[in-house]
């Protein structure tokens, strides 16, 4: 009995063991199944996209797409589509000042360096447009991804789904907290600045036109990608043109701009916006306008990435608080400078000094 005993033990023992070694097995197949390299999302375009679970590059494929990405991880971006000019270089990263650049897709033309962007072999490659008039966005993603043979996602850079955005590129790249923290100050300060917007009253609304162009005559309508800023803060644009695709920029007359006498002028710093600014504020055919007049001429803050447009980016988020409150002080009462200090802190990471913020500031505040 006592040998029979000791047989049945032994072979419980032995059942046991192997239940408990396949059981691992088992479970150690079911984790490497559930870990994959990749997986599927589905972009704006509705496209799905195979993209890796770990990403550690990122190339922007479109200069709309770098503000959000540089200010979600900046040590993610891998190259730049533009040089950044040496007044900007000092507000961002030491990696970020170095970065390659090559080229990128802008509007109806393409500098992108094909031969640079696939030896950079990015993880992801991301393209960020609007659904509106001025994109092509689905070809021009299906193009890029068949030509680097690298994945490509197309986000929507809608002012009204940069909350959106953020949570969605920030799940993606693996930062979501850092995501929801950004889109959640974008979510309220839009609806802060909406709200203050729509107690002006109709007869107080002020005049604006966007001069665009070395010689600021060019300019974008009021329901353009362009001029999303002056259409949410409640700017009447004065522009009454034919909406351009791609680049925009619709050709006007300085007889055209003086006919609609806008009460603020506002210069995009984009391709010889110092050369408009000097022109509108000292040239004498500019001299009889209403804006002219009153100085109340204002260039577009840049750095290190446009507030409004050129790209038409997430640094809207600041540009609605200063547009907002230049137009309309009363309705919109904000001590600027400090947003702008706590906007570049939190999505930038950059404390800035008195002196930066001037700079930063520079012919865009009421004097």
């Amino acid at each position: 009995m006592t040998t029979r005993l000791r047989w049945v033990a032994m072979l419980a023992g032995l059942a046991t063991a192997f239940a408990a070694l396949t059981g691992c097995a088992s479970s150690s197949g079911a984790a490497e199944n559930t870990t994959s390299a990749t997986h599927t999302v589905t972009d704006a375009a509705g496209r799905s996209v195979e993209i890796p679970t770990t990403i550690n590059t990122v190339y922007c494929a479109v200069p709309t797409a770098e503000p959000m990405v540089y200010s979600l991880v900046p040590d993610k971006l891998a190259a730049w589509v533009n040089a950044p000019s040496p007044a900007i270089k000092p507000f961002l990263t030491e990696k970020a000042r170095s970065l390659p650049v090559v080229g990128g897709w802008m509007g109806e033309k393409s500098t992108a360096n094909m031969e640079e962007i696939i030896k950079l072999s990015p993880d992801l490659i991301v393209v960020m447009t609007s659904t509106g008039i001025n994109t092509n966005g689905k070809q021009l993603a299906e193009t890029i991804q068949t030509k680097t043979g690298r994945p490509v996602v197309l986000m929507d850079s809608s002012l009204d789904k940069t909350a959106a955005t953020y949570r969605e590129l920030g799940d993606w790249l693996g930062v979501s907290e850092r995501a929801e923290k950004l889109a959640a100050y974008s979510e309220k300060t839009f609806a802060d600045i909406k709200a203050k917007a729509a107690t002006v009253p109709a007869d107080k609304k002020v005049s604006v036109y966007y001069a665009e162009g070395a010689t600021g005559l060019t300019t974008d309508p009021t329901g353009s990608d362009h001029t999303e800023v002056i259409d949410f803060v409640g700017g009447k644009n004065v522009a009454n043109v034919e909406m351009k695709a791609g680049m925009g920029m619709t050709p006007v007359s300085l007889e055209q701009v003086a006919s609609w006498n806008p009460d603020v002028i506002l210069v995009s710093p984009w391709s010889g916006g110092a050369d408009a600014y000097k022109l509108i504020t000292t040239d004498a055919k500019w001299a009889q306008l209403s804006a002219v007049k009153n100085h109340r001429v204002y260039t577009v803050p840049a750095i290190p990435f446009n507030w409004t447009d050129r790209p038409p980016s997430a640094a809207r988020v600041i540009g609605v608080q200063w547009l907002g409150n230049l137009l309309y002080p009363e309705q919109i009462p904000l001590d600027i400078k400090a947003q702008v200090k706590d906007f570049y802190s939190t999505f930038y990471a950059v404390e800035l000094t008195d002196e930066q913020v001037a700079t930063v500031l520079k012919n865009a505040t009421a004097s």
